[in-house]
């Protein structure tokens, strides 16, 4: 069967996992390390700033008016970012400098202190206060690029214990993530992922470092190859991430590595939506499959909802066969409802179910018992269209062995027989044995479906 690939939008409505931008907390070494200040060697020369910038920011801790103008700063920033035209944006980027000034203003022209302070910076401990407040009047005035350097500067000090890197690398990377500044993001996530720092999602906002870098064949690379490690150790993929993957692919036109991203998302994504776009995507790029091999794709797209549209729904009435397996057709044709109305295929189905359901149901429990090789293996494919699981499979195990030609078509019609009793290890176990041809990328997409319905 021939499937068009025209009603695939290149710009398909897959969204890639948006960073939710927000301020980052003062972590807990920098906070308890701020109770501690008398401790910290500051150098004669440093002292005075950081005195005056110390006062800017502890006198203005309960400051209401300080907590509303941070506040206006916060939503202003939000409102450039998300803005959908120039004038908004530029509306909101003038809120959002008039809120930092009168932050400012309220800190007692803290920006200005620390602009002094700067080149006063000699030793470690120099270092590492100022980045402390730095990233404290970042966080007031919703500036990433502040808190970034205020981070980077707690990390050159060389004073933060060597297991607690990780996570700063991971703030630094965050920070330049919502500042946009996505090179500088990659190298800081790159140095928390390799320290071991792996919560709050560091690795996928480093592979999203380079998808919004216009950088999407190397974040493909580099998700692929963190699925791959987690997969080798047997850890779970998290949900999404194989559909970032395909959402990127799709968009930028990739259409035999979308194919591959769309089985993918089948075997580590359990979201009802995110597992219809994988089967669109799958069921229009599948790489030469034949009329049986599709049929087998839309067989599992029918058991897990994953038929959504007319389109599909026809596709599979076609390749069905209604003369052939009437059962099936009658099955389908009273339960779907992404069937258009007035069809005459639609139609021609549900009368040639209707009337010959019976009479050819009485043929396969007379012809089973003799029936033996290719026969055997065409009585059990249409006792499966019949809901006949247990039949099914004593047939499909009778085919492969009495020599059934296509062994590979008889172990995924077994395994989808087993499949439909609930018997998930057995069937997951019919579906590997599967090595060879499009069949073999195809028994992964079962096997995950097993095993998301054996929970």
């Amino acid at each position: 069967m021939k499937r068009s690939v025209s009603h695939v939008a290149m710009a398909l409505a897959l969204t890639l996992g948006v960073t939710a931008v927000g301020g980052v907390s003062a972590p807990a070494y920098a906070q308890k390390k701020q109770e501690k200040e008398s401790s910290l060697e500051i150098s004669e020369a440093f002292q005075p700033h950081a005195i005056a910038i110390q006062e800017s920011v502890n006198g203005t801790a309960d400051n209401p008016e300080l907590k509303a103008a941070s506040d206006q700063a916060m939503t202003a920033l939000n409102n450039t970012l998300s803005a959908d035209d120039d004038a908004a944006r530029a509306a909101a980027q003038s809120q959002l400098e008039a809120a930092r000034a009168r932050v400012d203003q309220l800190m007692g022209g803290v920006t200005a202190k620390m602009a002094a302070a700067r080149p006063t910076i000699t030793t470690p401990d120099d270092r590492l206060f100022f980045g402390q407040m730095e990233l404290n009047v970042g966080q007031k005035m919703a500036d990433f690029s502040m808190q970034n350097s205020g981070i980077n500067q707690m990390i050159d000090s060389g004073k933060l214990p060597a297991e607690e890197l990780p996570r700063y690398h991971y703030f630094a990377g965050q920070t330049a993530f919502n500042a946009q500044d996505y090179a500088k993001a990659r190298t800081a996530l790159q140095q928390a992922v390799d320290g071991g720092y792996t919560e709050s999602n560091a690795e996928k906002l480093l592979v999203d470092a380079y998808f919004r870098d216009d950088m999407t064949a190397e974040g493909l690379t580099k998700l692929r190859s963190m699925i791959d490690a987690r997969q080798a150790a047997g850890q779970p993929v998290p949900e999404g991430w194989a559909f970032d993957g395909l959402a990127a692919s799709v968009n930028q036109g990739q259409t035999a590595q979308a194919y591959d991203w769309g089985l993918l998302t089948l075997q580590t994504d359990s979201r009802q939506q995110a597992r219809n776009q994988a089967y669109k995507i799958v069921e229009v790029y599948t790489p030469n499959f034949s009329d049986e091999e599709q049929l087998d794709l839309l067989r599992l797209m029918a058991r897990d909802n994953g038929i959504t549209d007319n389109r599909q729904a026809l596709a599979y009435i076609e390749l069905m066969q209604p003369l052939r397996r009437p059962g099936e057709a009658k099955t389908f044709t009273d339960s779907s409802t992404q069937l258009p109305t007035g069809n005459s295929m639609v139609t021609e189905a549900a009368r040639v179910g209707a009337d010959r359901y019976d009479q050819t149901l009485r043929e396969l429990d007379a012809d089973a018992a003799s029936a033996t090789g290719d026969g055997a293996l065409a009585v059990a494919d249409t006792y499966l269209g019949y809901g006949k699981a247990a039949e099914a499979e004593a047939m499909y195990r009778k085919a492969l062995e009495t020599g059934a030609a296509d062994k590979a078509k008889a172990q995924m019609g077994l395994g989808i027989a087993l499949a439909d009793q609930g018997k998930m290890a057995e069937a997951k176990q019919a579906f590997g044995e599967i090595t060879g041809g499009n069949r073999a990328s195809l028994a992964k997409a079962w096997i995950a479906y097993a095993d998301m319905k054996a929970g």
